[in-house]
């Protein structure tokens, strides 16, 4: 490779038992090209698309790669070049939380939750207890972003360029919007991300299911808290006020996001301010294991997650589900963004 060719591209030689690796750039984005040595493997990180050579000249795709990708060392001598991808380069790395600038400058912070299982429902003694809580096993399979906040009034503007909340205020979740315009923003935020390069096809903004949402909430917790605690009253419940923000102490409005104390996962709010949209359509849980659920096909309600300023504590438990139809909104509903894999 000449010197013109050097200043245009970067390169990377590991000569370990015969085995050299190269990155190359292109006019898009520009890939990235790492190794490390782990026992008999060489440990390849890349961004783009991996190619391989015996000869350094002629090269065709790893089709089946994925990074990081193992290759056993031995005394061939082979080439990896990480070639521009048609796709962006893909700015969400798994396992990690990530911000995102709205248009405006506006910050989006999203938490990456990792896949896992958990009980969803309550127990039978738990206070507060309602019909349609029960308990049954969940498995989620793949990990997602999830909005470290509520969806607050300046972010939703500065996607859709409105803002329908009757209480006013940048930092104020937004609210009054329906099941419909939260999808609409969603939609609209993976249409601006995709078009700026920072979102590839593998990837979508949505709401969460039901059970990424108590998953998340949860955080790991059994009790009707995401704090450790459980309810000591139906209505007015000390336990509530570290966490959240509802009838008792609200004065009856909303309050800017991330002011009361995060659940071990860093996710603010997940207990009142205003009730979260969900994905699914409301219906009766299972009864036995489930694996990634997504609620039944059709309905006429859909799930709404988490109480509000203006409910008693019993309905801002982990477990407790309520909900209404698409299309409608009052000032105590809102919504929470997630990033998952597009099926």
């Amino acid at each position: 490779m000449g010197d013109e060719s050097m200043s245009k591209n970067t390169k990377l030689f590991a000569g370990l038992l015969g085995l050299a690796l190269t990155a190359v750039a292109a006019q898009a984005a520009v890939p990235t090209l790492n190794y490390e040595i782990n026992g008999d493997n060489l440990v390849i990180t890349y961004t783009g698309t991996l190619l391989q050579s015996g000869d350094a000249v002629n090269w065709t795709e790893v089709t089946s790669a994925s990074s990081p990708y193992k290759v056993r060392l031995g005394s061939q001598k082979l080439f990896f070049c990480a070639s521009a991808s048609e796709e962006p380069v893909d700015p969400l790395v798994p396992g990690k939380d990530m911000t995102v600038s709205l248009p405006g400058g506006v910050s989006l912070n999203m938490i990456w939750i990792n896949s896992g299982s958990f009980t969803m429902g309550s127990p039978s003694d738990e206070l507060g207890r309602q019909a349609g809580e029960v308990q049954h096993r969940v498995t989620l399979t793949n990990g997602y972003w999830l909005g470290k906040y509520e969806v607050t009034q300046a972010q939703y503007k500065a996607v859709t360029g409105s803002d329908p909340s009757s209480f006013k205020g940048a930092d104020l979740p937004v609210e009054s919007v329906s099941w419909d315009d939260a999808m609409a923003f969603c939609k609209k935020l993976t249409e601006i991300e995709m078009a700026a390069g920072r979102l590839s096809k593998k990837y979508e903004y949505t709401l969460p299911t039901e059970a990424q949402w108590e998953y998340a909430c949860r955080a790991g917790t059994t009790t009707a808290l995401n704090n450790g605690r459980d309810l000591s009253d139906l209505m007015q419940s000390p336990e509530m006020n570290p966490v959240g923000w509802y009838r008792p102490n609200s004065s009856m409005q909303t309050h800017p996001v991330g002011e009361k104390r995060a659940n071990a996962w860093g996710l603010y709010d997940m207990h009142g301010n205003v009730t979260e949209w969900c994905l699914d359509w409301n219906g009766d849980y299972p009864t036995s294991s489930v694996t990634d659920p997504k609620g039944p096909a059709t309905g006429s309600i859909r799930v709404a997650r988490g109480g509000n300023w203006g409910l008693a504590a019993r309905f801002c438990r982990s477990a407790s589900r309520g909900g209404s139809e698409p299309d409608s909104s009052n000032r105590g509903i809102g919504f929470r963004v997630a990033i998952i894999p597009v099926k």
